[in-house]
């Protein structure tokens, strides 16, 4: 094997191995390493471990084969060289890799003497788990996309490869692993005065397939998040240049240095599971100068405050030790535990075991680690939590535990995309009694395996454990999250700075005959090395353990890229769309509003608004000419162009090819508009593809009703029923079923009649002229499917399904999702909704797509070329955690959104409510009352669409609301709802709510 270097790469390692003088003026990074600490501390301090065997000297011995000695003395288990020094006895891959600076000049920081080592680690896993080395191409920088995902993270691979792995499953090539501080710079922030932006200018790039390359980036990559794990604690003192990287971000981040205090602070996360109801080990508490105020109701905590000068140490430590153990005897504890309590504190290090009679040496313990910790660590003395013992009622197998083995369960837990938190892996690891028990001296294993060694076989108990485990571990890292929302930026350590994942370890043991988990404690930074060794080590019950936590880094980058964009939006439409402009201000987008109305009640609520009539949409070619001139004349510069209105789907069109920005063709807006276009266009495509249904297959009969003229030459080809419409209608305004050739003349003149202009009927599309057309009636269930289109590529799409409609009209009345339909069947929608869109032009956007299904397949009803109404992003949104309207946003700036595939959190299941029936849940205080009653308790979810229920001109109604409830399934969505309505008075004998539910159920 080659390893010869490079001229450049063999002066940065000389450079690396010799003293280096640092300039501390250049750059932001470069500091000089300091000695650690700890092993300073450690000159005067007898490190050796005890050979004191277990016999606490009254007689008493520990049931066992083999006495073991207890470590009763200060073992620093943690040496600063050896930190991720992981290689094994063979190299079989190249080392001639430019390792060094983006650029020539930069001074080489003596931390990056380890950078080599960190580099032949990632070779030495990627080998032996299979996957090809790295590959270096930075003789050919990359330009990256201006709004690509770019998570850095700072760090030895050993740490994090588990995230680089599953960031590569999700988004290959944006988890950039950075080796050394001179791959980066910073440079002032353009969107957060006084922070800056992290630039990545070198990292290692991770694909799919376990591909990975080390690559430059010209222009350099801003970082969207960032995960730094060269500090102290994380390298076990080997260096802390991470500080000054994380100083003042303007992006998220993960654990701050500010926040790692609070959950590496065994003490404080005790009163976290005091809190939440986790068991943990009776605590004496020694805090060492400590600012952090201790809650003082835990039963289980006793907190001894010691001051910086250490005043009377010996002597409170004489005294509150004795009162412990005193304790401890009395409830026939047998030993304890004394160890420290802080971020350097970690992996067993610093932990010894001890008999509760011996306390002379246990407060010598206890005076030595003093010696030892820093200002704000603590010393903790508690119980030792003894270990189930083996079932010997039961058979177990020949590897089975036996009475002196020891057991620790580790679960991770992650923030999800929603805030909300979730335990993902749970093992375990055996040793012996006595002796530190972590990831670094047991072998992995499941948790079910774990408890069949010790005899534990009931799979209901096992189960039941499980999912205590589980749950107590989310319900830490909630509490832990609600107590940081609390924080400010300074506290938090930065902007964006939050907790996103943890460890937590426990003891399994017996209370009351019910196994029982204990915590011992929580940790922040190496949670995530035992997901990754799990994995490689069971691929077959691989169970992606950071998987939630990459989906959040990303989802959180794909927020970060939108704050401060300044997007065009044409058409405010009516109260439905309110949410908008209240949603745009959260996710800190910048509106350019252009409207009709020049009092419409979102202009207050917007950044900037355009007062312009463009109600006359015939006239769409000249409008959009002079929006586009009044926008280029007062220097508007904006970085995305769209609209939810229907109305304005084809101005908005016109309005993005002017700006030269993302969107649909104006021909396929067009298109999309006028619903004979639409089935026209689709009904050529006839052409047969490998891989897709002919797109015809999809249309059926339809004919525009241009004159009387036309009435008669339908009713000489066509048979009754037949379904008419507005040419260019939405909201099944007006829509109809004409069963006879009397009917359907009458019908024509009536709407004609009463639908001329857009005052005679807002936001239904007459602004574009108030031409009819009939189509097939067709047969089958009706669904939406909403779809996400990039370059038109298919990014995400969800099916609803939609109750009958009432009588001859065709307004919605009831709606479900996830769908009910088989997985097959929702396909064929998804696929059809995908087929139609880009035919027609339809190639940037969220779209809403209606379809019936029939026994041949997916028949076209229409296509809605822009985010569907009424609930769904509600719906969307809390079933997902998918926003329909960021992802909106983010196409019309250029931006890909991340649409990973989730399991649903529920069922939901709605019914809409028409003004000529349900006006009381507006107007009536009873129903009022009861309404905010349901909602406040979480029975409803209530969707306003508008702020009166009024019946409309001529007749012509649309909801204006829907109450839904969500649950764990079809049937319990179905009688849920099917009570709420009767609850509210929404049940009708003009309005059957049990009919409309009929069609939800599964195949």
């Amino acid at each position: 094997m080659d390893t010869s270097v490079t001229e450049a790469n063999y002066k940065w390692q000389q450079a690396s191995e010799g003293d280096v003088k640092v300039d501390p003026h250049h750059g932001p990074f470069l500091s000089a390493s300091k000695p650690y600490p700890l092993q300073q501390k450690l000159g005067s301090i007898e490190t050796a471990v005890s050979e004191m065997k277990l016999d606490p000297g009254d007689g008493e011995k520990l049931e066992s084969k083999d006495e073991k000695p207890l470590l009763s003395t200060i073992n620093i288990t943690s040496i600063p060289d050896e930190y991720c020094i992981f290689t094994g006895s063979y190299k079989e891959w190249s080392t001639n890799v430019n390792m060094g600076p983006f650029r020539e000049g930069i001074p080489i920081p003596p931390e990056d003497k380890f950078a080599m080592n960190y580099y032949e680690s990632l070779q030495y896993m990627l080998y032996e788990t299979g996957y090809p080395e790295t590959v270096d191409r930075t003789s050919q920088p990359i330009s990256a996309q201006k709004n690509a995902v770019s998570v850095c993270v700072l760090a030895c691979p050993v740490e994090c490869m588990a995230i680089l792995m599953e960031g590569a499953e999700q988004c290959p090539g944006s988890v950039l692993l950075v080796l050394s501080t001179t791959w980066l710079s910073k440079k002032k922030s353009e969107t957060k005065e006084g922070l800056y932006s992290l630039y990545i200018h070198k990292a290692i790039s991770f694909g799919r397939a376990g591909q990975t390359y080390l690559e430059t980036y010209n222009p350099p990559r801003r970082t969207t998040y960032f995960v730094n794990f060269f500090t102290k604690a994380c390298t076990n003192g080997q260096r802390h240049d991470g500080k000054q990287v994380e100083a003042d971000l303007d992006c998220p981040m993960s654990s701050s240095l500010k926040l790692i205090k609070l959950t590496d602070d065994k003490l404080w996360t005790r009163c976290i599971m005091s809190r939440v109801g986790l068991a943990f080990p009776e605590t004496l508490a020694f805090v060492y100068n400590v600012d952090m105020v201790y809650p003082n109701q835990e039963s289980d905590i006793c907190v001894v405050h010691i001051d910086q000068k250490k005043t009377n140490l010996k002597a409170i430590v004489d005294v509150e030790v004795n009162k412990f153990l005193e304790s401890c005897r009395q409830k026939e504890v047998k030993m304890i535990v004394v160890k420290p309590s802080g971020i350097m504190w970690h992996g067993s290090s610093g932990v010894t075991f001890h008999w509760t009679h011996n306390c002379e040496e246990i407060i010598k313990v206890v005076l030595e680690l003093f010696a030892l910790i820093d200002e704000g660590d603590t010393v903790l003395v508690e119980t030792f939590i003894e270990t189930i013992k083996p079932n010997k009622s039961v058979k177990v197998p020949a590897w089975g535990c036996t009475d002196d083995c020891a057991v620790r369960l580790r679960s991770t837990v992650c923030r999800r995309y929603d805030d909300s938190a979730v335990a993902t892996n749970v093992n375990c690891g055996i040793s012996f009694m006595g002796e530190p028990v972590n990831g670094s001296t047991t072998v992995l294993q499941p948790l079910k395996t774990t408890l069949i060694a010790y005899g534990i076989t009931d799979n209901d108990e096992i189960e039941r454990f499980e999912k205590d485990v589980r749950e107590k571990s989310a319900a830490v890292l909630d509490s832990i999250m609600s107590r940081e929302s609390d924080l400010d930026t300074s506290e938090r350590g930065g902007l964006y700075a939050q907790t996103d994942v943890i460890g937590i370890d426990f003891v399994i043991t017996r209370r009351k005959c019910v196994l029982t988990p204990v915590g011992i404690e929580v940790n922040s930074h190496d949670c995530t090395i035992n997901c990754h060794m799990f994995d490689i080590i069971y691929p077959k019950i691989k169970d992606r353990a950071v998987a939630p936590l990459v989906d959040t880094m990303i989802t959180r980058s794909h927020n970060f890229f939108m704050v401060g964009k300044k997007v065009l939006v044409i058409g405010a439409g009516g109260y439905s769309k309110n949410f908008i402009w209240l949603s745009a201000q959260e996710m800190g987008i910048k509106v350019v509003l252009v409207d009709s109305d020049p009092n419409h009640f979102a202009k207050d609520d917007v950044e900037d608004f355009i007062h312009f009539d463009f109600s006359d949409h015939t006239q769409d070619e000249q409008h959009a000419t002079k929006i586009y001139k009044h926008i280029m004349k007062n220097e508007i510069k904006v970085d995305g162009c769209l609209t939810f209105w229907e109305d304005c789907v084809p101005l908005a069109a016109k309005l993005c090819h002017l700006l030269n920005l993302p969107g649909s063709t104006e021909k396929g807006a067009l298109s999309a508009k006028s619903k004979s276009d639409t089935l026209a266009v689709l009904s050529k495509g006839t052409c047969i593809s490998p891989h897709w249904p002919v797109i015809d297959l999809y249309t059926s009969w339809f004919s525009p009703l241009r004159s009387q003229a036309d009435i008669e030459n339908v009713q000489k080809v066509r048979k009754f029923p037949m379904v008419m419409k507005l040419e260019y209608g939405s909201n099944a305004v007006g829509v109809t079923l004409v069963r006879n050739p009397e009917e359907m003349e009458k019908k024509y003149k009536e709407i004609r009649a009463v639908l001329q202009k857009p005052e005679d009927y807002f936001g239904i599309g007459l602004g574009h002229g108030n031409t009819l057309m009939l189509m097939e009636y067709l047969v089958g269930t009706e669904h939406d499917v909403d779809i996400i289109l990039h370059e038109r590529k298919l990014v995400g799409a969800f099916v609803s399904d939609n109750g009958p409609t009432r009588g001859k009209t065709f307004i919605e009345t009831a709606a479900c999702m996830p769908s009910a339909l088989s997985y097959d069947k929702q396909r064929q929608l998804i696929i059809a909704a995908f087929q139609c869109c880009i035919e027609l032009g339809l190639k940037n956007g969220v779209f809403n797509v209606e379809f019936k299904m029939e026994a041949t397949g997916p028949k076209l009803i229409e296509v809605n070329g822009r985010m569907g109404g009424f609930c769904l992003r509600d719906w969307v949104k809390k079933i997902y955690g998918i926003d329909l309207l960021l992802s909106a946003f983010e196409i019309a700036c250029g931006i890909k959104p991340h649409i990973p595939d989730r399991t649903p959190k529920g069922q939901m299941m709605g019914i809409m409510c028409i003004p000529s029936l349900h006006s009381h849940l507006l107007l009536d205080p009873y129903y009022i009352s009861k309404r905010l009653e349901l909602e406040a308790a979480g029975k409803i979810h209530f969707n306003l669409f508008n702020q009166r229920a009024e019946v409309g001109t001529g007749g012509f109604e649309e909801p204006f609301a829907n109450v839904a409830v969500m649950a764990e399934d079809l049937p319990t969505a179905r009688q849920k709802l099917l009570q709420i309505a009767k609850e509210l008075n929404i049940v009708h004998p003009d309005y059957d709510v049990n009919n409309f539910l009929h069609d939800f159920w599964t195949v």
